[in-house]
């Protein structure tokens, strides 16, 4: 007869910034939805950071590549570029996201960052197929929030492989 044991848990300091990175990190190691504590939504690493991998234009073979990956953030963030590219060059919220792909916020965030693993360690690049600013949000309990944006460019290529499949 085994004993189930409950997990032990240790304390890791982690920089601020790469909290949501390691909480959407352990959630894929565990199968689980990442959850995230209250706090604003963090970015993905800044590129001005002197990170090593560079920045590279995704071309319609990328997105094509990045459509059949299975991992469930990369589907995710499959939605999320399928939204932007309807509306090229047009900020959209993080809490439209959510709302648009019916996701708790919390839940997106865990996607986004481990979006933001795949880019890195299967693209070798350090940049999203869209960008993303800080503004002052609209929503009543958000002092500012993060609003994501695909360039035209971008978002003919995206639709393109898109109609390729």
């Amino acid at each position: 007869m085994t004993q189930e044991t409950e997990p032990q848990f240790i304390s890791v300091p982690v920089p601020s910034q790469y909290v949501t990175q390691v909480y959407a990190y352990i959630a894929e190691l565990t199968g689980a939805t990442a959850a995230t504590p209250s706090v604003s939504t963090v970015p993905p690493v800044d590129p001005s950071d002197g990170d090593p991998l560079p920045v590279v234009e995704w071309t319609v073979e990328d997105f094509r590549r990045l459509m059949i990956e299975p991992l469930s953030s990369v589907q995710t963030i499959i939605r999320v570029l399928d939204l932007l590219a309807k509306q090229p060059d047009t900020r959209v919220s993080y809490t439209s996201l959510a709302q648009h792909l019916d996701m708790e916020k919390k839940s997106l965030q865990g996607n986004l960052s481990a979006f933001t693993r795949t880019v890195r360690r299967h693209y070798k690049r350090r940049n999203w197929p869209m960008t993303w600013v800080e503004a002052l949000s609209s929503e009543p309990e958000l002092k500012s929030e993060f609003f994501y944006t695909m360039n035209a460019a971008v978002a003919e290529r995206w639709l393109k492989a898109r109609a390729q499949g």
